[in-house]
């Protein structure tokens, strides 16, 4: 079954149940309820609304606090500059525009978010994949073998996709050849919790290209801004591109890079870090009940991907979560649909800003079910 037919399936028949028993799904990208009550109690943010004027760059006066908030140095500040944008996936679409332009090819390290290779396919932009890392990227990633593909550019995604697992000192000196050599490198941050981000570590090197989404890992859809950060060198034909996939700002995004820079941001931010944490201890006090699975030691984020000592066949796995849905009121979507090969290791997501009692009851029917039908 292809990803889309999976998800197709899954969803209809969750949507089958009336709304009020409805089915969770521990894989969603919203946020629960408890967590979104305890946010709304912190969150402040200016609710003046401009609904009249185009807006294409952030507030006067935002940029370079914006940037030093992404940990770029005072000195980067006069070597970059921001391009806003409403979301990330349309900086996704720009950048390989651009690369289409520059007649590029790109080596994508998987997982990464599906848009990105789907742009490289509509946009004719040659590309390989490097799927052999996953949750081991930081023990045994080489730059050599990137390098010899012949790729121009290299699109990393930090944290790793749907994992929050953030690049070791390893994976930093290795990726830094790669950058030596004269080849570019683009980080997909989008969903990288403030004060993890890679400007940290490399700062504002000519041929990187920085993807931003901060409110985006807080599940604080409604204020979200993107913003694609670039050396001066390239900005101008990167901002022309995204001017026509883009267009203007939504107010919304004004309002969401004028709420980054502040402490009420970082505010919610200790309130996300401590309600995820907390789901990360549950998650890890089910899985010691069941040998077969594991999460990774190294997620530091509302993502953590559960895999499993064996693969299982994608029309099995969609008729035991409908079989699920009927008997627990829970399911999950296959780690196949976040880029991972599941066809040595199953592996599944679980988003840790669900309730609490979703995430332990949840995890614990699951992996009892799917333990009872392996024995079976």
């Amino acid at each position: 079954m292809t990803d889309y037919e999976i998800e197709m399936a899954l969803q209809d028949s969750q949507e089958s149940f009336p709304l009020e028993t409805r089915p969770v799904n521990l894989s969603y990208w919203n946020t629960g309820s408890e967590y979104q009550s305890g946010v709304r109690r912190i969150l402040k943010y200016d609710t003046a609304q401009d609904l009249f004027d185009y807006h294409y760059y952030l507030p006067d006066g935002t940029e370079k606090p914006i940037a030093l908030k992404f940990g770029f140095s005072e000195a980067d500040c006069q070597k970059l500059r921001i391009d806003p944008l409403t979301q990330s996936t349309i900086a996704i679409s720009s950048i390989i525009a651009f690369f289409s332009r520059q007649n590029m090819s790109v080596g994508i390290i998987r997982p990464a978010y599906f848009t990105v290779e789907v742009c490289c396919k509509d946009f004719k932009v040659p590309y390989t994949i490097f799927d052999d890392y996953e949750e081991d990227i930081n023990e045994k990633f080489d730059a050599q073998r990137l390098l010899d593909s012949g790729c121009q550019a290299f699109w990393f995604t930090s944290p790793i996709n749907s994992m929050s697992i953030y690049f070791k000192d390893h994976v930093i000196k290795e990726i830094q050849k790669i950058l030596d050599a004269g080849k570019v490198v683009i980080f997909d941050e989008s969903l990288c919790m403030n004060g993890m981000e890679l400007a940290r570590k490399f700062g504002m090197q000519e041929n990187l290209i920085y993807i931003y989404s901060p409110h985006k890992t807080l599940g604080l859809q409604g204020i979200k801004f993107s913003a694609t950060v670039v050396h001066q060198k390239f900005y101008d034909e990167i901002d022309d591109i995204q001017d026509y996939y883009g267009g203007s700002l939504n107010y919304s995004c004004q309002q969401g890079a004028s709420h980054f820079i502040t402490k009420n941001f970082d505010d919610c931010l200790a309130f996300y870090k401590d309600y995820y944490q907390k789901n990360l201890k549950i998650v890890r006090e089910v899985i010691q009940k069941y040998n077969f699975a594991h999460v990774s030691p190294g997620t530091e984020g509302h993502y953590a991907m559960i895999f499993l000592d064996w693969p299982i066949d994608d029309e099995f796995f969609v008729n035991s979560m409908k079989d699920l849905m009927k008997k627990s009121g829970y399911f999950v979507f296959p780690g196949i649909m976040q880029d991972f090969d599941t066809s040595k290791r199953f592996c599944f997501r679980i988003n840790l800003l669900l309730n609490h009692r979703d995430i332990e009851k949840g995890l614990n029917v699951i992996l009892e079910y799917l333990k009872n039908e392996s024995e079976a």
